[in-house]
């Protein structure tokens, strides 16, 4: 159980790294520049950044919903798991699905962490659930750190967008916009899972250690 809690911890550490990269850049205030970055790359850039926050997000609602499974949040996990299945056979990564992501995320992961608070108690078969979420909860950990540089590049972007390009961008302007605000709730679902799992003798199969 030690040996798995370090290992989630190191994911919270290593989390931090691009909350605080994108923590210094402000948010961007958008009066263009003649030295603007060609529209075309931007906009190759944005498709990225969504996508791949889209992608980070889903591995998190995966994780809301087996962990609000096992604790017994039915319409939770249901909820979690039906936007899950909807932005993971999606094509389209515009502002709408990362702001549905991010959302869905906020909404599911609220629920948890008031239920966790409560201290149920929890059997083998719901351990093996919660485990299950913890898992991947982790992996979007990891996805998000590797969102942190892409960010704050994609911040600086913004910044030299001419203002006729801006209206084009409003998925990446989310992001960069949301991602601090996001970063933040990953850690505390991380945290607040890592504790329960303390306190409830769960713990992580080997193969964890893949994702992490």
């Amino acid at each position: 159980m030690k040996k798995i809690l370090t290992t989630v911890a190191v994911a919270c550490a290593a989390l931090a790294i691009p909350y605080t990269a994108s923590a210094q850049f402000s948010i961007p205030s958008f009066g263009g520049s003649k030295s603007s970055a060609p529209a075309a790359d931007l906009s190759g850039q944005q498709t990225t950044l969504v996508k791949n926050f889209v992608a980070a997000n889903v591995d998190v609602l995966k994780a809301n919903a087996k962990m609000s499974e096992a604790l017994g949040l039915k319409a939770t996990a249901a909820d979690a798991e039906a936007v899950a299945q909807q932005l993971s056979s999606g094509s389209t990564f515009d502002k709408d699905s990362a702001s549905k992501a991010a959302t869905a995320v906020g909404d599911s992961g609220g629920a948890i962490a008031a239920k966790l608070a409560e201290k149920p108690q929890l059997d083998a078969a719901a351990k093996v659930t919660y485990t299950q979420g913890l898992l991947s909860l982790a992996k979007g950990a990891v996805r998000y750190k590797g969102l942190g540089q892409d960010v704050t590049s994609m911040g600086d972007g913004l910044k030299s967008a001419p203002l006729t390009q801006l209206p084009s961008l409003g998925g990446a302007t989310y992001v960069v916009s949301q991602f601090p605000t996001s970063t933040t709730e990953v850690i505390k679902a991380l945290k607040n899972a890592v504790d329960f799992a303390k306190s409830n003798g769960i713990e992580v199969p080997k193969e964890a250690t893949s994702l992490l």
